[in-house]
């Protein structure tokens, strides 16, 4: 269910970029409000889901190699 809400931000801001009257402002507010937001997303995702694996492999190494 997040990701709706991902794309509707990325909806957003592509438009309010696009909006905007110079393409130096347009490229700003691209990099600013799409591309740092998606990357800082995308490396909070990837640790999670590290540390989440991470967890449940000690979690099966602790009970004797069998997962429940």
């Amino acid at each position: 269910m997040w990701h709706i809400v991902v794309m509707g931000y990325l909806f957003v801001a592509v438009l309010f970029s696009a909006a905007q009257p110079s393409l130096a402002r347009t490229l700003i507010y691209f990099v600013f409000w799409v591309v740092l937001p998606m990357v800082l997303t995308a490396v909070i995702v990837r640790i999670r889901r590290r540390n989440r694996l991470m967890k449940q492999q000690e979690a099966a190494e602790g009970n004797g190699g069998m997962q429940s």
